[in-house]
């Protein structure tokens, strides 16, 4: 199984749980120029970018390569 293969089946189980919400990458960019109190939360083995939101606890995500548009 290839690298990028891992990865996905990995992003996928991440997509499915609860406690995330994955945004586009002008929402992901609008959150990180917010006042909302904002803290990196990143997954780097799953090459995912993450702002965890310390008010509501809400954890947003995006692939990098959504992010960076690779």
């Amino acid at each position: 199984m290839m690298l990028t293969e891992r990865i996905e089946g990995r992003r996928r189980a991440v997509r499915d749980h609860a406690d995330f919400t994955y945004v586009q990458r002008e929402e992901f960019c609008r959150l990180l120029l917010s006042t909302r109190r904002m803290v990196r939360s990143d997954e780097p083995d799953l090459n995912v970018r993450g702002l965890l939101d310390m008010e509501t606890g809400t954890r947003f995500l995006i692939e990098q390569e959504k992010l960076f548009g690779k």
